[in-house]
């Protein structure tokens, strides 16, 4: 869901530091992590789609966030390039291209799709908590407009560096552009944060009918989702708070060093939904189990 490029301009100095197994340690782990998370997701989607007893409206936000997740990997991917060339194991740099900050920009928001789909989620499960019988009615639509607006919020926050394209990539340009990310993320978590509040809240306090087969259903997948959200959040929050500790009396060296395992944590909040997923749902286990016999 998340990363930080704003480092850039040190990894030279951090990378040529690097000896070669240890360029090509972290190459094989963002890359596998990559492939991992493209893989997982992908799976995630196709038996959704594919198994009927899944396909409810329910489940649109979260096949939409697997496919936010999926996008991810692009960023690792993006890394993992820009690792080869500060280690000289290519040339060509992604950084040095004509309109770099339209790149950046297209990474940040996938980066903050999966973020703002995660609100969304939320925003769903309290409604679904809150209002049984009016999301029992809610609309396809209404469905769609939610994940559109997911996009769109991730896309206004990633894009508003884009008016600077015409200048040179800078650390003060980036470090702008972070500001707008971690607003957008601390949005998201600001929503996250009430939405599942108030669940809990309902759930305590309420009179809803504890047998009634619908509700426990409704219930599990809610605990599951927030799960899923908390296991994201929590991989990400390393990365979160080493942007705000200060590192100017560390080394190059040891500042990257210690980049490279937050950026693997960062990643993996992409990859474990999936994984999450299959111990939690009886019926996505057991779909995904036959969808992968029937391919052997």
């Amino acid at each position: 869901m998340l990363a930080n490029h704003s480092q850039q301009q040190g990894t030279n100095s951090s990378a040529s530091s690097l000896s070669p197994s240890e360029c090509v340690a972290w190459l094989t782990v963002f890359g596998f992590e990559a492939v991992c998370i493209v893989t997982l997701n992908a799976l995630t989607i196709i038996v959704y789609f594919k198994e009927h007893s899944l396909r409810k409206r329910s489940m649109y936000l979260v096949i939409n966030l697997a496919v936010a997740d999926m996008f991810v990997a692009s960023c690792a991917i993006f890394w993992c390039c820009d690792l080869g060339v500060q280690c000289k194991f290519w040339t060509t740099n992604f950084l040095s291209l004509k309109y770099p900050v339209v790149m950046i920009a297209l990474l940040r928001l996938f980066q903050l799709s999966s973020v703002t789909s995660l609100a969304a989620i939320s925003l769903e499960r309290m409604h679904a908590t809150l209002r049984p019988f009016k999301h029992h009615l809610i609309k396809k639509k209404m469905l769609g407009a939610a994940i559109a607006a997911a996009w769109i919020i991730a896309g206004l926050f990633s894009t508003s560096v884009l008016i600077h394209i015409a200048q040179p990539l800078t650390f003060e340009l980036l470090h702008g552009h972070i500001i707008s990310y971690f607003c957008c993320f601390l949005f998201c978590l600001l929503l996250i944060i009430v939405s599942y509040s108030s669940i809990a809240i309902k759930i305590v306090c309420g009179n809803q009918p504890h047998r009634h087969s619908a509700t426990t259903r409704e219930r599990k997948l809610t605990k599951t989702l927030f799960i899923v959200t908390g296991v994201s959040l929590l991989l990400a929050l390393p990365f979160i708070i080493s942007q705000f500790c200060d590192f100017k009396e560390t080394s190059f060296r040891a500042r990257f060093q210690l980049n490279y395992p937050l950026f693997f944590l960062l990643y993996a909040n992409s990859l474990v939904n999936p994984i999450l997923y299959a111990f939690r749902m009886p019926q996505f286990r057991k779909a995904l189990f036959s969808f992968l016999c029937c391919r052997l």
